[in-house]
């Protein structure tokens, strides 16, 4: 892992004072900004941690990396700077009680007792862990190893589900933002040939978008990180340029997804007060089965239509949190139809888990009617809400969904999961409440834990 710590020209800027606006940009200019990436002849810019002789796109003085993990060394997960701004922490040293509703990078490689298989493999953060020859494993040269592990086995390729090849979106540069990330504008070319010439891989000429340039104007367009977020996909036509109020009107500066953010404790999960995210009402997400525009809006560049435009991007399915997640995990889950990417098999039986799915009202799932944080649900309408969501959970209604198992950046746990998978054991609780209080699977499955004649 790169080396993250704080040099003067930054820690000079953490004053602890309150917060004068609810989790907005606010204070001096300064505090993000250098005209010139220098001060009293020493450069200012901070780059992964570290002090950069490099100036950082839109006259930044923090990358990504150096304001959201700001010193991962510490426990704190919020951090607020000087002007008053608060800054959520994404790596730090706390435990996944202390860290936000994303999760905690802090338990991948580099950190003590990390690994790669319990976080989200971000370039940004982790050297050695991903994929860089389409999923070829036994190419040791090519495959990096987190520090005193055998080469990685959690590599981003379509042998693992995951939607790329070493032709396609390379996601051994798997990112925090852009054409390799999850936030922003994403899929865009900043320069090159934009014209489709008709070879396999003429998608991949060009500059592409990521990092800062993937969410720049976001963050001053930002009027509430709180609240319902409901902003559209970029437009499916030639003005679908990158928009930095597009960006900040999508739940957590992803265009397109729709959610609501907790307004009583900004950035948290818990069960008494969560974020609320959109699930289509479909009752199964299929996505992944039509055209490549299910998720790509194609740009238009030389009088034709190519992902080599300028204004070519990516959507989210059904503006859900599940069908975000399907853009690269497309063969993760399941629609119970018959429609999945393979059919589900005889009678409908599932071969992988549903997500974006209506939980039934009827048998087990129908107890499942208080919200716990360990098995959060997706809510078909995410604009009815306020302060910090609501503690009910409605069957029939609500519906499972990725991160009612997942979280997004990284777990104490392997899988990123959000609950400790080993005490999820059939027959093992003495009644229904306790083995419900377990969480996670059992949330729903309320009777699988307890052995019939204890039910």
């Amino acid at each position: 892992m790169k080396k993250l710590i704080l040099k003067s020209a930054l820690a000079a800027l953490i004053v602890a004072v309150p917060a004068i606006a609810a989790a907005q940009i606010v204070g001096d200019c300064y505090d993000c900004h250098t005209m010139h990436n220098s001060e009293n002849g020493l450069p200012v810019a901070i780059v992964d941690g570290v002090v950069s002789a490099d100036p950082i796109q839109n006259l930044l003085r923090l990358d990504c990396i150096a304001c959201h993990a700001n010193n991962p060394s510490a426990g704190t997960k919020l951090w607020t700077m000087a002007g008053g701004s608060v800054v959520p922490q994404v790596a730090h040293a706390g435990n996944m009680a202390n860290s936000l509703a994303g999760g905690n990078f802090g338990y991948g490689p580099g950190f003590a007792g990390g690994d790669s298989s319990k976080v989200h493999n971000v370039v940004d953060l982790f050297a050695g862990s991903w994929d860089t020859n389409g999923g070829d494993i036994t190419d040791t040269g090519e495959f990096g190893a987190p520090p005193g592990t055998a080469p990685a086995a959690h590599y981003h390729g379509y042998s693992r589900s995951v939607f790329t090849t070493d032709l396609a979106t390379p996601f051994d540069a798997f990112t925090c933002a852009g054409a390799r990330g999850c936030h922003g504008t994403r899929s865009q070319i900043l320069a090159g040939d934009t014209v489709d010439n008709g070879t396999d891989n003429n998608f991949e000429l060009g500059a592409r978008r990521v990092g800062m340039a993937a969410i720049s104007g976001a963050h001053h367009n930002n009027w509430s990180n709180d609240g319902p977020k409901t902003g559209a996909n970029y437009p499916d036509d030639e003005t679908a340029f990158h928009d930095g109020q597009r960006v900040a009107d999508g739940y957590r500066f992803i265009p397109g997804l729709w959610g609501f953010g907790n307004e009583t404790n900004t950035w948290e999960n818990n069960d008494a007060d969560h974020n609320e995210y959109y699930g289509s009402p479909t009752n199964g997400l299929t996505t992944e089965i039509g055209s490549c525009g299910a998720c790509h809006i194609q740009g238009h560049a030389g009088g034709t239509s190519s992902r080599a435009a300028f204004n070519s991007t990516l959507r989210v399915p059904n503006n859900s949190m599940s069908g975000f997640c399907s853009n690269c995990h497309g063969k993760f889950h399941s629609a119970g139809n018959g429609e999945d990417y393979v059919d589900n098999g005889v009678s409908g039986a599932f071969l992988r888990h549903p997500s974006d799915y209506v939980i039934p009202n009827s048998g087990e799932y129908a107890a499942y009617t208080t919200y716990t944080a360990s098995a959060p649900v997706a809510r078909q309408d995410i604009t009815i809400f306020s302060g910090g969501g609501s503690t009910a959970v409605s069957p029939g209604n609500d519906m499972v969904m990725c991160l009612s198992c997942h979280v997004a950046h990284g777990s104490d746990q392997d899988y990123i999961l959000r609950f400790d998978y080993t005490t999820m054991t059939a027959g093992f609780y003495g009644d229904i409440p306790t083995a419900q209080a377990a969480g996670g699977c059992l949330a729903c499955h309320t009777t699988k834990g307890v052995l019939p004649q204890n039910r």
